[in-house]
């Protein structure tokens, strides 16, 4: 699977002093989300970039909704995964981050959620944080949050 390969390719070993990772794992998690995008419109997305001319992915966005901080009742989407293939150059890849996160806010409206949280646990996170800084979120360590209503 594709995403399973850019996930293990790009990111492995951005986990695996905490977690074993485990493909078949991850392609099964990865095949319920497309199973419950398609039987529950709006309950996960799973948004993939390809490149028109060899067809393979670019980059891919994976949200949930239905999750709520400690502190609030309020729904807010939680992004689970913004990969992107770190062989293509840093505007690409800015690029590529900067669709996924509109992309999951067009989503989030689209289904009436008023909150936005994306997060990294990357050991390099300056860039990712910066983007969403520059998106309008307020970000607290590795977590960035927005309010979209």
């Amino acid at each position: 699977m594709p995403i399973v390969a850019i996930a293990e390719t790009h990111f492995q070993t951005e986990i695996d002093d905490i977690f074993t990772p485990d493909p078949i794992a991850y392609s099964r998690n990865v095949a319920t989300a497309v199973v419950n995008q398609f039987y529950t419109p709006g309950s996960e997305l799973l948004s993939v970039a390809k490149s028109h001319d060899t067809n393979t992915i670019l980059a891919y966005l994976w949200t949930i909704r239905n999750q709520r901080a400690p502190w609030s009742d309020e729904e807010m989407s939680m992004t689970r995964m913004i990969h992107v293939d770190m062989h293509q150059s840093q505007r690409v890849r800015v690029r590529l981050v900067q669709d996924m996160i509109g992309i999951q806010e067009a989503w989030c409206r689209a289904y009436g959620i008023g909150n936005v949280c994306s997060t990294t646990m990357r050991h390099e996170q300056a860039g990712f944080v910066e983007l969403h800084r520059r998106a309008g979120y307020s970000v607290r360590g590795s977590y960035c949050y927005r309010r979209l209503v």
